[in-house]
């Protein structure tokens, strides 16, 4: 069985690559463990400032 991080590998679902794939995960998983955007985009900042420019 593949995980989660091999299959974004292979797939490339996200062509742009702003974002590590590690952070992807872990944003999937906790949105799978509370199901609200709002929460889960609170929870990842505290881990991993973002910058809302567009680049």
């Amino acid at each position: 069985m593949m995980k989660l991080e091999e299959i974004m590998e292979v797939l490339n679902p996200l062509e742009k690559e702003r974002v590590p794939n590690n952070s992807r995960i872990l944003g999937i998983a906790i949105y799978v463990q509370t199901p609200s955007t709002r929460r889960t985009a609170k929870i990842i900042l505290e881990f991993r400032p973002v910058s809302h420019t567009a680049a």
